[in-house]
């Protein structure tokens, strides 16, 4: 057998190969796409070495809102003039919707003398800020000193009486909280079932 001939040979088998390799490369990238299971990268979030970490998780990108109400009426005293907030459902786990979702609120509200004031009573030990989503961290200035509150003190305090809260806003509990007195801001994290 001739060289050439050996060539014309091994060149069918060459490009059998070759359209495999490109049909399985394809199936792959296809699997891979289309699998809700299929791993996906965690977000990069800026980092800030004050606060604690960011637990939450949303099938959904979370959004800054601006509402008072969503903290005014779950918390009636908390009486905030301001808030900067995200709210989002919990990641689903199984395939069947959960028939009571879980949903969390990470916050920055700007709040009176009088709300700084009942809370600081549930004063505790812990140093880093609530886990708040971190998009959030740009409307806590550096400069302002923080105190930690007990999160059931705080839920107490700020919404005594849970049965008056309309039920489309859904209770939820406090978290974590810190509060600033010099800068007038609460900071913190709540979960609720709807």
């Amino acid at each position: 057998m001739t060289h050439r001939s050996s060539l014309r040979a091994i060149r069918p088998r060459a490009e059998a190969l070759s359209r495999c390799f490109l049909y399985l490369v394809t199936i792959a990238a296809l699997t891979t796409a289309c699998n809700p299971f299929a791993h996906k990268a965690a977000p990069q979030y800026p980092k800030d070495p004050r606060f604690s970490e960011f637990v939450f998780h949303s099938d959904e990108d979370p959004t800054i809102k601006d509402q008072t109400d969503s903290v005014n009426v779950r918390w009636p005293n908390m009486e905030a003039r301001e808030v900067h907030l995200t709210i989002a459902y919990s990641s689903q786990t199984g395939f069947l919707p959960d028939q009571d979702p879980e949903f969390w609120l990470t916050a920055v509200a700007t709040v009176p003398d009088e709300t700084i004031q009942l809370l600081t009573e549930g004063e505790t030990t812990d140093t880093l800020l609530p886990g708040i989503y971190p998009h959030l961290y740009e409307y806590v200035p550096q400069e302002c000193e923080f105190t930690t509150i007990d999160p059931e003190f705080a839920d107490k305090a700020l919404a005594p009486d849970k049965e008056k809260i309309p039920h489309d806003f859904g209770p939820m509990d406090i978290q974590a909280l810190a509060v600033s007195e010099d800068c007038h801001l609460l900071v913190f994290t709540a979960l609720g079932h709807s």
